[in-house]
């Protein structure tokens, strides 16, 4: 695993978790199967039941300059950045606002957000809230899409780190089957990732961690494998450094079984 200390002297929100030598525990969008994603339910059990250290939320812009947590941008056939915030609450009353997630859980200092940004347009907005509610030390950023992905690298501070979008994951991982991956590759991002799926377990081995860890970049997972405990402990031992699972309640018992040893 990664030094945290020496991240943090670049990233401030690695000192959040300097006093575990686990992998980071992150839960995507609160966990599913507790119910529905990105909403208060699934979030709260996350953060009080399986004890999260970081919620991963989605976020768009309304049409009348609200941010809203969502995967899919389209809620009963309405498109979120088309349509006000009151109309989409009509249509969802379980749809979030960013606010209100974080007037929930920034009294909770140790708790990390990781915005994956769905809509470049809510970009700014969002950078005005993570100042609003002084959480800059608290955040990561994150974009699966490639042109949002760029302008978060040109608009976000330098202090908040970004993790690779698809495109870049996946170029990393055909460099590394093709032994280019190396320092000297032209690394765009501050957090790689990869999706560990059935076709691309086969990558995932201690050479490619440590070749990552020689960059001086921490290596993030996601995918629905990770909802297996056999997995979890099997990136746990490779020494990857967060781990975001549907599963935060299976991923905490993991954990535990490492601090009951």
């Amino acid at each position: 695993m990664l030094s945290r200390s020496s991240l943090s002297q670049r990233f401030p929100v690695y000192a959040k978790f300097l006093s575990s030598s686990l992998p980071i525990h992150a839960s995507h969008r609160g966990g599913r199967h507790w119910g529905k994603e990105n909403t208060l339910e699934t979030y709260r059990r996350a953060v009080h039941e399986a004890r999260t250290e970081i919620l991963e939320i989605d976020i768009w812009k309304t049409s009348d300059e609200q941010l809203v947590l969502n995967h899919d941008g389209i809620i009963n056939g309405a498109y979120i950045n088309e349509n006000t915030l009151e109309y989409l609450q009509r249509m969802d009353s379980q749809l979030l606002t960013l606010e209100q997630v974080l007037n929930e859980f920034v009294p909770l200092s140790s708790l990390v957000f990781f915005f994956d940004m769905k809509d470049a347009n809510a970009i700014p907005l969002t950078l005005q809230a993570i100042q609003k509610y002084k959480i800059e030390d608290r955040v990561m950023f994150g974009a699966v899409d490639r042109p949002i992905n760029k302008e978060l690298q040109k608009q976000k501070p330098s202090s908040i780190p970004l993790c690779a979008d698809v495109e870049s994951m996946m170029k990393i991982a055909q460099a590394y089957k093709q032994g280019q991956l190396n320092e000297s590759y032209p690394f765009e991002h501050d957090i790689l990732g990869l999706f560990l799926e059935p076709n691309t377990r086969a990558i995932l081995t201690t050479h490619l961690v440590d070749t990552i860890h020689k960059t001086g970049r921490p290596l993030a997972l996601v995918g629905s494998l990770l909802d297996d405990p056999a997995v979890q402990r099997e990136v746990i031992q490779l020494g990857v450094d967060i781990i975001f699972t549907d599963r935060p309640d299976v991923l905490r018992q993991t954990f535990e079984s490492y601090a009951n040893k």
